[in-house]
């Protein structure tokens, strides 16, 4: 099997189950990473391990991050890491609308345009441009 990753993000007022998590699947083992319920692991065949640190609130560790590299006069810049991640995002819908594997470099040189024909709020998409796996064509 070829390493997976499976990401998971829902977090709804008023959900019964709200998760954000990453799980890694690999060749050798499995991670989950971020997952509230039971904590951060790592298992490897019948090896088990347990992250059990103290915790944090991400979101301030990131700030505070951010903030103490500016203060020391080299400012982090995640902007290439964010253009890849929004890229990849954008390819898995492509993959999803197509159903086909897309690279990147077929993303880089795709000719796709989404912008409605006018912006308005009843500005839909006619029903002829709703993807259908395995019929929608890449462009």
């Amino acid at each position: 099997m070829a390493p997976r990753l499976i990401g998971n993000c829902r977090q709804e007022p008023g959900c019964k189950f709200n998760d954000i998590s990453a799980h890694v699947l690999g060749t050798r083992g499995q991670a989950a990473l971020a997952e509230r319920r039971k904590g951060m692991r790592i298992q490897t065949g019948g090896d088990e391990w347990v992250y059990d640190g103290p915790m944090n609130q991400m979101y301030q560790t990131e700030h505070d991050l951010l903030f103490a590299s500016i203060r020391k006069g080299s400012p982090m810049n995640n902007g290439e890491y964010m253009a890849r991640s929004s890229l990849l995002a954008i390819m898995g819908r492509m993959a999803a609308y197509t159903g086909q594997e897309v690279t990147w470099k077929m993303a880089m040189e795709s000719q796709e345009n989404l912008s409605p024909a006018r912006y308005a709020w009843d500005a839909a998409p006619p029903a002829s441009q709703i993807a259908v796996p395995g019929q929608t064509k890449f462009v």
